[in-house]
């Protein structure tokens, strides 16, 4: 009886350590899975390391496993937490992959931390750049200012007449828009480049007429003049005629530059008014002219006088209710001529005006006019031009003929 009971009490501590033994094993695995649970989420959180380590220390959860397979009653229960080997196999993992997951990170805030410095560092450099761009332009600018400072600009001239510069460019046509009557009228040039010396040359053309073309660098380097001084040079036309002064300079460091005048006409002669005298008395359409080589008008009493277009000729016409006429001739350079004369006014049977072909008496002492036209008398091989006035020297009858050419 006794030794039944003490079989009964151990069976049943066997029963009791077998029941025991899996419930350990039980908690071991499940604190296992809460290991494994944790090492999964210390990929975003470090401090699930720890709780590996302390999953770790519970592995004596073994020993009670082996002492649960000594008892042979709970072999088959002790095989199933075996079941539980791929958590071990999870947990594994994490372990594995600890060092990789922080390097990870690690190389990820390198990463982060190079690209935000990195960032900042290309930013200011970019900066930097720009700012010395626009610093490299404005010093490439400044040095070529410096340059062209450094090097001068051509001479400049200046060709005064009557207080105006007549400086222009060398070449082209020449035009003939001034004329002035003083001959002792003088051209007034200068030449400068800063403050440095400039050498002056010239050439007065007195021929410029000959060709309205002006004269090219070629033509002018065997023509040169130097002038006594770099400003303030005179140059005296002195006579009549038509003129052109060029002008060279030449400063120090090389540089050439030309100029030129327009045409210039000296002209101190007055008109000539010849076929009437100053004073005289003629009779009405009595025929006159006029010359000069810078002609610009030919007035009579104040009024446009119009020449014939065959040869130029003007007639004499008196002022309305009036014997007297004014003629007056003016050049381009302001001389002019003026005749006042008596006009006769001539009445339908006057008999002094020899108006056609055909026999005329005439008497000697009286004042005879010609017609328009060209008029030969008959004894006489000369021409005679029509308006103008003749006497006979005796009475007599004359033939005249009026010429068609």
């Amino acid at each position: 009886m006794r030794i039944r009971w003490k079989g009964i009490t151990a069976l049943g501590l066997s029963a009791l350590i077998g029941c025991m033994a899996p419930v350990s094993t039980m908690m071991a695995a499940a604190e296992e899975t809460e290991t494994a649970e944790n090492l999964q989420e210390s990929e975003v959180t470090e401090p699930a390391a720890e709780e590996v380590q302390e999953s770790e220390v519970t592995e004596p959860a073994a020993e009670e496993v082996q002492e649960s397979e000594v008892t042979e009653p709970v072999e088959e229960e002790t095989q199933e937490p075996e079941v539980t080997e791929p958590v071990e196999e999870e947990t594994q993992e994490p372990e594995v992959t600890e060092p990789t997951t922080e390097e990870i990170q690690e190389a990820e805030e390198a990463e982060s931390t190079t690209e935000d410095t990195q960032e900042p560092e290309s930013v200011e450099a970019a900066a930097e750049i720009a700012g010395i761009m626009p610093q490299a332009a404005e010093t490439a600018a400044e040095s070529e200012g410096q340059e062209q400072s450094e090097k001068a600009a051509e001479p400049v001239i200046v060709i005064q007449l009557d207080g105006a510069n007549r400086a222009q460019a060398l070449g082209g046509t020449i035009e003939y828009n001034t004329y002035i009557n003083n001959r002792d009228q003088r051209f007034r040039i200068s030449a400068s480049q800063g403050s440095d010396p400039v050498s002056l040359y010239y050439y007065l053309d007195t021929a410029a007429r000959v060709s309205d073309e002006s004269k090219n660098v070629e033509q002018l380097s065997a023509l040169w003049q130097p002038a006594e001084q770099a400003t303030g040079q005179e140059v005296i036309m002195g006579q009549e005629g038509a003129y052109v002064l060029y002008v060279m300079a030449k400063a120090a460091d090389g540089q050439i530059s030309y100029a030129r005048t327009d045409g210039i006409v000296v002209d101190a002669t007055a008109p000539v008014i010849t076929g009437i005298e100053k004073g005289g008395t003629y009779p009405e359409g009595t025929r006159f002219g006029v010359s000069d080589d810078n002609l610009e008008s030919v007035k009579m009493n104040e009024q446009p006088a119009v020449p014939s277009q065959t040869d130029g000729m003007y007639q004499v016409t008196a002022a309305e209710h009036s014997t007297s006429c004014v003629i007056s001739a003016k050049d381009k350079a302001g001389n002019e001529t003026v005749y006042s004369i008596t006009v006769e006014k001539k009445t339908e049977d006057d008999t002094s005006v020899i108006s056609k072909s055909g026999d005329y008496s005439l008497k000697a002492g009286t004042a005879y006019r010609l017609g328009d036209g060209k008029w030969t008398l008959k004894g006489d091989s000369t021409v005679y031009s029509g308006g103008s006035t003749f006497y006979v020297r005796g009475d007599g009858s004359y033939h005249f003929t009026q010429r068609t050419k």
